[in-house]
């Protein structure tokens, strides 16, 4: 009697255990979104990501954070295991603290602007207290440099910071944009580079005129000691040898990101791709191992890892290319992808935990596009089934809908995340 229990019993229980793979999934994708027209206030987009859902690619729930022209940029790179998650505007020098605990209901918590004398923050990367560390870029309440590396707590409080100046660093060249924590030798990587200011922008006074920071040319990574936030070097990456090109591969480094033999690789918005070896020690190196196409305001934007492949924003070719990095000092190129004329500029990316997948946004654009990824050889493919509710396209986009805050005609979508995991 008992054998012939046992079996509609262990179909139940795994039928259970199908269900919480399932729901295991990344089920929802988080779009930080404007009105690209600055009529109404901003807003983060819920998308339901769940391949297996019979709603694939419908939006969810929107939550406008009552703030127009920010500028939505980067949010977080991962959805946070707390829920909330980092969004930050940056032309308002302004981040919103968003409670994503409830797709259906996200909420904001709180929000921050320029603290511990920085200002403008950009990125943020949680350690493994549940804290952020994040990329100020510049000082008092203006646009102008030295930037800083500043702690935060899971609310956005300030706790501590640590200036970008350092003896080998002109005050000038200070504009933290992007970071990676090595938490294996407590290091923390930063990269400097400028953001272009808006032409609508009316900076705060003290802040560099845009001319000025357009004419701002960087080549450098710092590393900084986690423990106390301590500066210890600056890294310039070097140039590819031979005459200097029209777009030399060092400029403008963008993100880093650590790889899995505890080496990190970083990008540059220039298409070069570096390779820093040497973390742990006081003389790290960075090697030029691999360059993507580049042309006329066409640069390299957001990467992703998924597995073992590095997939790269390409706007020059007008879409992604995938590198094969088991070997990081000699990556090799698997697959390439045109996102053809319906998604323009691509340039932020991001993995799923939990999938083959990443997530794309284009500058200064609308659209939310899906792209899978072959875990055995890399081979890049437009996810078609995630499409638009109302047209039945392929990608969702944001234009042309009405929100709770208003009509928006041309939305713009930029950090975009996969969760909850």
């Amino acid at each position: 009697m008992r054998r012939l229990l046992a079996a509609p019993a262990l179909a139940a229980l795994l039928l259970l255990a199908s269900a919480a793979c399932l729901s295991a999934q990344s089920s929802f994708l988080f779009a930080w979104s404007g009105d690209g027209d600055r009529k109404v206030s901003d807003f983060m987009a819920v998308i339901d990501a769940d391949p297996m859902s019979k709603s694939y690619g419908h939006l969810v729930s929107t939550l406008p954070v009552n703030a127009v022209g920010t500028m939505p940029h980067h949010t977080e790179y991962e959805f946070p295991a707390s829920g909330i998650m980092a969004a930050n505007g940056w032309a308002a020098s302004r981040t919103f603290m968003l409670d994503l605990r409830n797709p259906t209901r996200p909420k904001v918590q709180s929000e921050f602007g320029s603290l511990g004398n920085y200002s403008f923050p950009h990125s943020f990367v949680r350690l493994p207290n549940g804290h952020m560390l994040a990329t100020f870029q510049g000082a008092g309440h203006a646009y102008a440099p030295p930037g800083a590396l500043v702690e935060l707590d899971e609310r956005g409080t300030f706790i501590r910071s640590s200036t970008a100046v350092g003896s080998t660093i002109a005050d000038t060249a200070t504009w933290p944009y992007s970071l990676a924590v090595d938490t294996k030798h407590n290091r923390v990587i930063t990269t400097n580079s400028t953001m272009g200011i808006p032409k609508w922008l009316k900076a705060p006074a003290g802040s560099w005129r845009k001319t000025r920071v357009d004419s701002v040319s960087t080549t450098q990574l710092q590393l900084w000691d986690l423990r106390d936030l301590r500066l210890l070097t600056t890294i310039t990456l070097p140039r590819a040898p031979g005459p200097k090109p029209k777009f030399p591969t060092n400029e403008f480094p963008a993100e880093p990101r650590m790889l899995a033999d505890g080496s990190l690789y970083v990008n540059t918005f220039s298409c070069g791709l570096y390779h820093v070896t040497g973390l742990e020690t006081a003389a790290p190196a960075a090697t030029l191992v691999h360059t993507f196409p580049i042309s006329d305001n066409m640069y390299c934007g957001v990467p992703a890892i998924v597995g073992h492949y590095w997939v790269q924003t390409s706007m020059s070719m007008g879409g992604l290319i995938a590198l094969d990095i088991t070997n990081p000092a000699r990556p090799v190129e698997v697959s390439r992808l045109s996102l053809g004329s319906a998604f323009h500029m691509p340039h932020w990316l991001a993995a799923d935990g939990k999938r083959s997948r990443v997530v794309v946004t284009g500058d200064d654009q609308g659209y939310v596009l899906i792209v899978n990824v072959d875990p055995k050889t890399g081979k890049l493919a437009i996810d078609t089934n995630f499409k638009d509710e109302r047209t039945g396209e392929t990608g969702v986009r944001l234009d042309g809908r009405k929100y709770p805050q208003g009509a928006i005609a041309r939305a713009f979508v930029h950090g975009t995340v996969f969760g909850p995991r």
